[in-house]
């Protein structure tokens, strides 16, 4: 099971959420975290600074580019200390890491020694993002090899998993990986199935096949199908029943996979009010 986190945060509201969810699996897993920031680099050479140096003069501005640099560099060292202190009062293991570049790669590599990667719905600009999900976490999902917990605005405890079936390969992966994880924590597991169109057989079929093989686990899960559009179903199911935790297969690595997948998978993390484990 699940023995090392990536935390990834930037201080932001959804962020201290997503640390809430991080420290709470943690402690439920006797996981360590690795709490990640990122200086990204085009801070430091975007527009408005860009604006800043053609106001200024060249010169004046290198000046004040190692001033910045240090302002950042503080600003990461405040965010990861307070994240270190959260793990220390709640008994979590916590490492503590701060990367200059690129968000994305840096996420990326870093991704490579743990096995979950937990962030916030949307970042430090969601004040003027309003609804929309940050770019990042939607590139961050898309990349990544790792299961990736994508985090809500508030915190609720986890007691009933939903999952999200849909008889594809990364479902059937995600399939094992609920399993995995509701025998880690002892909690029930129900399984949604969602027909696009009359008839439900065949999602009726794929539903008795992911039923079987979680009762072969030892698991009694709740087996539901559904017809309509999946995002909205999905989303629907688990506000009604009071899931606290969506599981579903994430985008795939080609285009026309990415085309056919993307719009359910963007469409629930975007909109979900509960966290949800996407993964490969």
């Amino acid at each position: 099971m699940i023995k090392s986190i990536l935390y990834c945060t930037d201080g932001s509201e959804y962020a201290t959420v997503a640390g809430d969810y991080a420290i709470w699996f943690a402690r439920k897993l006797s996981a360590r975290i690795s709490a990640l920031h990122v200086t990204d680099i085009r801070l430091l050479e975007g527009p408005l600074l860009a604006d800043i140096s053609g106001a200024i003069g060249a010169q004046p501005y290198q000046a004040l580019l190692p001033q910045l640099q240090e302002v950042q560099k503080q600003r990461a060292g405040v965010i990861l200390a307070a994240v270190a202190d959260r793990c220390g009062k709640a008994g979590v293991p916590c490492d503590v890491l701060h990367r200059t570049g690129g968000l994305l790669d840096n996420i990326v590599e870093e991704e490579k020694r743990t096995e979950l990667v937990v962030l916030g719905q949307r970042g430090e600009h969601a004040r003027w993002l309003g609804p929309l999900m940050g770019s990042s976490v939607e590139n961050v999902v898309r990349r990544s090899i790792k299961p990736c917990l994508v985090t809500p605005s508030a915190f609720r405890e986890v007691r009933q998993v939903l999952m999200a079936y849909d008889g594809s390969e990364h479902s059937s992966n995600s399939l094992q990986v609920a399993i995995e994880l509701v025998r880690a924590l002892g909690l029930p597991l129900t399984i949604l199935t969602v027909a696009p169109s009359e008839p439900e057989s065949a999602a009726a079929e794929l539903l008795a096949d992911a039923m079987r093989t979680a009762k072969d686990h030892g698991l009694s899960p709740r087996g539901v199908t559904r017809v309509g559009h999946p995002e909205k179903e999905i989303l629907g199911f688990a506000q009604r029943e009071k899931m606290d935790l969506i599981v579903m297969g994430a985008y795939g690595h080609t285009r026309i996979r990415e085309f056919v997948l993307g719009s359910t998978t963007s469409h629930v993390i975007r909109k979900s009010d509960v966290p949800v484990l996407l993964t490969r």
